[in-house]
């Protein structure tokens, strides 16, 4: 977004406010934003702003508040593109209902984990101690059993030998199955409604890679698939029919954006999504894969 076309609407949305004569703390209110983003808005000061995202998120609802038309005000009638996906997934609403972009300070699985590992690593050292008591009592055993019946240990090892293969490769077989059959758990979404997005906040599947499913109905709709370094996945509009979108293994978030959300169905690795906000025209869908 240029700076002359930022100046324009920033002036615009100023004007519309006082001509219905609302002050920023009344747009606050209505809009649940920062009275100084909205500030900044109007005096074209981006800097205080955390992303292209944010940006353009807030102009959509500041317009809605004054009763402009974004898209008109934007000049762009397509979703909006997301540029800063790391910021999207710090996003969360104070208890006073307002949104901002700072740090959430809840913790997260991954300090979660870290508080954990003296007792994992105290767990593990007991585990290699009962295996390596389990080894030299079962070896003695073994000693003790072919000493006593002199020609017939090569035969009574060769058959423990085959009878242990048999064992593991029918428990590796078995561990190999189970992987296989294990679903993704989507868990439970959180939805902004200011910023129009649904978040899903996946532990440790960036390791993976996934499978991305969208289906068309009804006119049709609108679909923009980009991942945490905005390459963009897929940018297509879907008459009818489904597209298939593969996320690679290592990929941290990657996001969704509709027009005319109310007309698309999505997968992802079979599991159905929810895609909310079916009563407006644009929405995003993120998936942070490794919180």
């Amino acid at each position: 977004m240029n700076e002359t076309l930022t100046n324009q609407i920033g002036e615009q949305l100023k004007a519309a406010r006082l001509e219905k004569q609302l002050s920023l703390d009344d747009i606050q209110e209505i809009t649940k934003i920062q009275r100084r983003y909205l500030s900044a808005i109007e005096e074209n000061n981006l800097s205080v702003l955390p992303g292209d995202f944010y940006v353009r998120a807030f102009i959509r609802q500041y317009a809605l508040a004054v009763g402009l038309h974004p898209d008109e005000l934007l000049g762009e009638a397509k979703p909006i593109s997301m540029s800063r996906t790391s910021d999207l997934s710090r996003a969360h609403r104070d208890n006073d209902g307002i949104v901002r972009a700072g740090i959430d300070n809840t913790p997260t699985a991954r300090s979660r984990l870290a508080n954990s590992m003296p007792t994992i690593g105290l767990g593990l050292l007991i585990l290699v101690a009962l295996i390596v008591i389990w080894f030299v009592l079962t070896h003695i055993g073994t000693n003790s059993r072919q000493t006593s019946n002199g020609g017939n240990i090569s035969v009574s090892t060769s058959e423990v030998s085959k009878s242990s293969s048999k064992s593991s490769a029918s428990k590796s077989s078995a561990s190999s199955s189970s992987e296989e059959s294990s679903t993704l758990d989507l868990g439970t979404p959180e939805t902004n409604t200011s910023l129009q997005t649904t978040i899903y906040n996946l532990s440790n599947e960036n390791t993976k890679k996934h499978t991305v499913v969208i289906t068309a109905k009804n006119t049709g709709t609108s679909v923009k698939v980009n991942d945490a370094s905005s390459n963009i996945l897929l940018n297509e509009t879907l008459a009818s029919g489904s597209k298939t979108v593969e996320i690679p293994s290592g990929t941290t978030a990657f996001n969704l954006q509709f027009s005319n959300v109310n007309n698309a169905s999505v997968t992802v690795d079979g599991q159905n999504v929810e895609v909310s906000g079916a009563t407006t025209s644009f929405w995003n869908v993120l998936f942070n894969l490794n919180k």
